[in-house]
Formats: structure tokens, C-alpha cells, sequence
């Protein structure tokens, strides 16, 4: 009888046990869970408060998408009104208020990467095939800040603010995908396109000023021929060596998103980037986190925990929220330095365009007296010489 009592209580115990362990796994995946979940709301918070960011930016229209104008050349864009000032952090009252933010041309003019670029294609010694990937390249680079400029404007002006913190990851995701697959299209279109610069020779061996380039045709054989190989040499590269070049894109893709989230702006007098829009969207949208947040603790007590948690979660939160225990988590942050909100219109951006009246031919014509264009009776003077 002894035995069976001993044995009785030893499944007691054991069970009690199991029954520790068991609760304590649970606690440990309710925990890890909600840790899970604030970090995924703070991320998805911080990218909402980047896109705005650049919202702002191309509303400001200061990103380098024109090839005729700086970083790109020496002449600098006409941008007005500069600096434009954007509306940030807007109210839900009438009329509407809001934080103003200003995105100066100035101080965000330099491009280090175009501007390496820009040099070296003026060197003397300017080599034919390192300006056909540059010319690839910043091609790519306009393409793609000209899109930022297009999309987020658009966005801008026919989002209302919530709408860009609340659903603009998820518009952005999908654009991102797109973004990639535009980039690589236009990358091989890129490649095939460029290749005239195989047919280019640089004339200018004076070692001083500019290079000047000058088209090859068959009336130089040997440089004509080797402009063809090499035109099929990177037909193959780019054929079975895909994998490899597709990274070109890849790389220039998110090198214009992260120039862009570089940029510098003006709040409340103050010099900012785009971390202080994060840290200030976390504060201004403070209440919606708490919401979310308080949502998913409920939902993870009930199904981690079980049904009497899931209840007692709820009375506390509850109970936070009507004052009854002593939490600020549901008071909002008053915002400050409000103003009226102004236009959601671009500001506009010029550049001149070098007109060249160049006389335009078909493929064959260029291939054999060049794509120089102009006075039809300097090229056959010019091809008698050649000729003789």
C-alpha cells in the first residue's frame, strides 16, 4: 500500500513537472514573440518614415536626373522655388497644420560618384571602353532618380500623409520589385546601345585639355574591325556571363536609393537627415505603435499563453488606457512649431539643352563616313584626304 502511495505521488510531482516546464516554454515564446513584434512594427515604422522622407525630396526636385545639368556637367539646374518647403507631420484638423521641412539644392549638390565620373571623361587620356560602362552607368543613375523623383512626387501629392506612413512599405515593396526587374531590362538595352563608344578614338594627343572623340568607320579598317570584336566579345560576356554582370544594376540601383536617403534637410532651423525624420515619426505616430503593439500582446497572451492570459491582458491594457493604472503609453505627443500647410506642388527644375543640328543617317551611312553630322562637304573633303 506504501509502495502504491509513493508511486502515486512520484506522477504527482512529475506531472506538476511537466506541467512547470510547459508553462515556462510558453512564457519564454510569449516573450521572444512579443520582442519579435515590436521589433517588426519599429522597422516597418522607420522604412514608412524614410519614404516620406523622400517624398519630400522629390517634391523638392534637387536629385540628379538631368544629364545636361551638374553633377553631370558644369552647369548648374534652375530650381524654383529653392528651397521649396514641404509639409511634414500634418494634423487631421481644419484647416490643415503642419511641420515645415526645406530640402536645399546646395547643400545636397554633390554626387562624389557622378562627379568621379564627370572627370575622368575630361581627362586627356580618356579611355574609349571605361566610358562606355560610365556611360552605362550614369545612365542607369539618371533612370533611376528620375523614377524616385516621378514616384514619390506622385505619391506626395496624391497620398495624404497617414496613408504614406501606413501603407507606403507595402506600395514601396512592390515597387522595389519592379525597380529591379526595370533596371536589368534597361541595363541590357544599356549595354547593346553603348557600344558605339567601340568605334570611338580619342584624336586629342596633345596631353592638354579636353579628349576629343571622333567616330571610327571603314575607311580605317583595322580600328573598325577590332570595334567589331570587341562589340562580340561583349555580346558572349554578357550572354554567358550574366549572373555576374547583372550585378552592375544591382549596385547602382541601391546606390541612388541610399544617395537620396542621404540627403540633408531643413527643420525648425535645424540641420537634419533622414534619422531624425525616424526618430521624429516614432514620436509623432507614437499612438498607432501602441495600438498595434497592444493588439499583438493581446493576440499572442491567447495564443501562447492561453485563454485566462488572454483576458488579463486585455483588462490591463484597458485599464492603462482609461488612466486607471498609471501609464503615459496611450497619451500622444503634442507637436509643435505647427503651421497652416502649404502647396503639395513640385518645384520645377531647368536645364539648357545644347541644341546640335547634326544631319541624322541610316546604320550603314554611320558605320562607313561616321555620325559627325554637319557640313555634307567638309566629310567628303575630309574622306578624299583619306582616301589619297
Amino acid at each position: 500500500m506504501s509502495d502504491t502511495n509513493s508511486i502515486d505521488e512520484k506522477k504527482g510531482e512529475h506531472l506538476s513537472s511537466d506541467s512547470t516546464d510547459s508553462y515556462s516554454s510558453k512564457l519564454v515564446s510569449f516573450i521572444i514573440s512579443f520582442i519579435f513584434v515590436i521589433l517588426i512594427i519599429l522597422i516597418y515604422f522607420s522604412s514608412s518614415s524614410l519614404i516620406l522622407f523622400m517624398c519630400k525630396i522629390a517634391q523638392s526636385n534637387i536629385l540628379p536626373s538631368e544629364p545636361n545639368c551638374a553633377p553631370y556637367t558644369d552647369t548648374q539646374p534652375t530650381i524654383n522655388p529653392s528651397p521649396i518647403k514641404t509639409n511634414i507631420f500634418t494634423t487631421f484638423t481644419d484647416p490643415e497644420m503642419s511641420m515645415k521641412m526645406e530640402i536645399p539644392y546646395d547643400i545636397n549638390s554633390k554626387n562624389k560618384l557622378i562627379e568621379i565620373f564627370k572627370k575622368y571623361k575630361e581627362k586627356t587620356s580618356s579611355n574609349f571602353l571605361a566610358n562606355y560602362f560610365i556611360s552605362i552607368i550614369e545612365a542607369i543613375l539618371q533612370f533611376n532618380y528620375a523614377s524616385i523623383n516621378t514616384v514619390m512626387n506622385l505619391m506626395n501629392s496624391t497620398l495624404p500623409e497617414s496613408a504614406i506612413v501606413g501603407i507606403g512599405p507595402i506600395i514601396c515593396g512592390f515597387l522595389y520589385a519592379f525597380g529591379i526587374l526595370a533596371n536589368t531590362l534597361y541595363f541590357i538595352y544599356l549595354w547593346f546601345t553603348n557600344m558605339v563608344w567601340f568605334f570611338k578614338i580619342n584624336t586629342n594627343d596633345t596631353g592638354n585639355g579636353k579628349p576629343q572623340w571622333e567616330d571610327v568607320t571603314l575607311l580605317s579598317p583595322l580600328n573598325w574591325f577590332f570595334g567589331a570584336a570587341l562589340s562580340a566579345l561583349f555580346v558572349f560576356i554578357l550572354i554567358f556571363g550574366f549572373p555576374i554582370v547583372s550585378i552592375l544594376p544591382m549596385l547602382f540601383f541601391h546606390n541612388s536609393l541610399i544617395s537620396t536617403l542621404f540627403m540633408k534637410a531643413i527643420m525648425n532651423s535645424k540641420q537634419i537627415t533622414s534619422f531624425t525624420i525616424i526618430k521624429e515619426t516614432l514620436k509623432y505616430y507614437k499612438l498607432p505603435i501602441v495600438y498595434l503593439i497592444s493588439i499583438f500582446v493581446v493576440i499572442l497572451a491567447f495564443s501562447r499563453l492561453g485563454a485566462l492570459p488572454g483576458l488579463f491582458s486585455i483588462v490591463t491594457i484597458v485599464l492603462i488606457y482609461y488612466g486607471i493604472i498609471s501609464l503615459n503609453i496611450f497619451e500622444s505627443i503634442p507637436e509643435r512649431n505647427l503651421s497652416p500647410s502649404v502647396s503639395y506642388e513640385q518645384a520645377t527644375k531647368k536645364c539648357p539643352i545644347i541644341n546640335k543640328n547634326f544631319e541624322k543617317h541610316g546604320l550603314l551611312y554611320n558605320l562607313i563616313f561616321g555620325q559627325k553630322g554637319g557640313n555634307i562637304t567638309k566629310q567628303l573633303k575630309d574622306i578624299g584626304k583619306k582616301l589619297n
